[in-house]
């Protein structure tokens, strides 16, 4: 395996793990830690963008790579979904103020489609 294909590799174990504790944190309904996850995995983003931007555009991927990158978008999918349900369950709850929590607002914004 070529060197850039060790770097999408990387960039792809990385992303999993994000998405991993992501799901968990959904699960958890841990909006502190989603938020938190959310800016991790912008920046792993980057990084994973980088790197196949970095693949040969010529070279075919390897098998091991394209499914992580199924992986990746099947588990993208999967707590996008989930965060849909999160929210669906709590939207229309009102704070003891009166209004919606914004921290919840940001997050459920960058789970749309």
């Amino acid at each position: 395996m070529s060197q850039t294909h060790d770097n999408l590799q990387e960039a792809l174990d990385l992303h999993l793990n994000i998405l991993h504790t992501e799901m968990q944190a959904i699960s958890a309904r841990d909006l502190d830690l989603i938020e938190d996850i959310l800016y991790q995995k912008d920046e792993s983003l980057k990084i994973l963008l980088s790197a196949k931007n970095s693949e040969d555009s010529s070279s075919d991927f390897p098998p091991n790579i394209k499914a992580q990158i199924s992986s990746v978008l099947s588990i993208q999918e999967k707590n996008a979904n989930n965060f849909r349900e999160l929210h669906i369950q709590k939207e229309g709850k009102i704070t003891p103020s009166g209004v919606s929590n914004t921290l919840s607002d940001r997050i459920a914004k960058a789970y749309r489609k």
